[in-house]
């Protein structure tokens, strides 16, 4: 850790503070979600503590998550009144051009009061006016030798509300209105034509099942559809700890918590069940090296062929996968054991299609 440092607000005296301060708000219960799942722990509360910076470093797999070069990445805080609150994440990413990467954490508003926000944008404030050369020196030394060529903001996305029509369709039905859905650092964006073409696909198809998994659950749209279109517990699934993290604050927006199980899950290997229908939303296969994104791509298809072998155990008897995927999945496909079909071709060269997929 990077030794903190302290620095009084002057205007702090004098403001009156809460004996008391009620519970978290449901957008400070979604950033535990996310640090949870970073693994970061926040100092424990300490009354009488002087107000300072806290810099905190996130370990290399969390950073990881974050594509942060070096997996590097590290939290800057500050204690206020004794309590440590999350004001952003930074780390670098880019090779040829190196970006300095920042995700916003200071919410809106906190439910300790008023109160709380002059202080820390002020103290945001203060540490944004010293010069680059300083903010790096106080948050990762080794960083000031980096050429730098721009910023980004890879910041939380707290009130972003689902914009498919067979979504917003759905939740005006169930929920009386379309409801917020956040979308953490690393998880792939759900206003997509890829979410859209499964839901319009596949959902009217899920009718008479009543054990489903949702494989590589991002954001968690498509498992909450389910829940809310059936009624019925949807299991969930990824790779990615923020996803999962993601999709548990999705349940908790929309009121599904009970109905949605997620956990972590690398393809089927942590997964025990057989289910009447598995929903995948898969990374696309590509021979390029050099692509790096794991939400999008699957070099040489290693993914999908380890899925594709282990789904006959996944599926009951008249079980069946909805892949999205490559149309031509027989480089993909185990010898014996399955049997596909192309339920819909999509984009305008039909170099995606969602396919059913069933044990022989």
């Amino acid at each position: 850790m990077v030794p903190s440092y302290n620095f009084l607000l002057p205007y702090h005296l004098g403001i009156p503070m809460p004996h008391s301060p009620p519970g978290p708000s449901t957008q400070e219960g979604d950033l535990r979600l996310f640090l949870d799942a970073l693994g970061v722990e926040l100092p424990q509360d300490e009354r009488g503590h002087a107000d300072e910076y806290l810099v905190i470093r996130l370990e290399a797999p969390a950073a990881a998550l974050l594509e942060a070069n070096d997996n590097t990445a590290v939290l800057l805080a500050y204690r206020v009144q004794g309590r440590v609150f999350p004001i952003f994440i930074v780390f670098l990413r880019g090779s040829d051009e190196i970006l300095f990467c920042h995700s916003t954490l200071l919410l809106d508003a906190y439910t300790q009061g008023e109160w709380i926000l002059p202080m820390l944008r002020g103290a945001v404030e203060d540490f944004f006016s010293k010069s680059m050369d300083d903010m790096i020196k106080a948050l990762e030394p080794s960083w000031l030798d980096t050429p730098l060529s721009g910023q980004l903001d890879c910041r939380i996305f707290w009130n972003t509300r689902p914009e498919i029509k067979i979504v917003t369709d759905l939740f005006r039905e169930t929920r009386g209105g379309v409801c917020t859905i956040p979308l953490f650092p690393s998880v792939f964006y759900y206003n997509n034509c890829y979410d859209q073409n499964l839901l319009e696909a596949v959902l009217a198809d899920l009718g008479d099942c009543g054990d489903i998994l949702v494989l590589g659950t991002g954001a968690g749209l498509e498992a909450i559809c389910i829940a809310l279109k059936y009624g019925i517990h949807v299991d969930a699934t990824d790779i990615n700890p923020i996803a999962i993290a993601n999709t548990v604050a999705a349940c908790r927006r929309t009121r599904t918590e009970h109905l949605v199980h997620a956990w972590l899950s690398d393809g089927l290997t942590d997964v025990e069940k057989a289910y009447d229908a598995i929903l995948f939303e898969a990374p696309l296969p590509t021979s390029d090296s050099r692509v790096q994104d794991p939400n999008r791509y699957d070099f040489k298809g290693r993914l999908l062929m380890r899925v594709l072998a282990q789904l006959p155990s996944h599926l009951k008897p008249e079980g069946r996968m909805y892949l999205m995927s490559r149309p031509d999945l027989s480089p993909y496909f185990p010898e014996t054991g399955l049997q596909w079909e192309v339920l819909r071709y999509f984009e305008e060269k039909n170099n995606l299609a969602i396919h059913r997929i069933w044990r022989d």
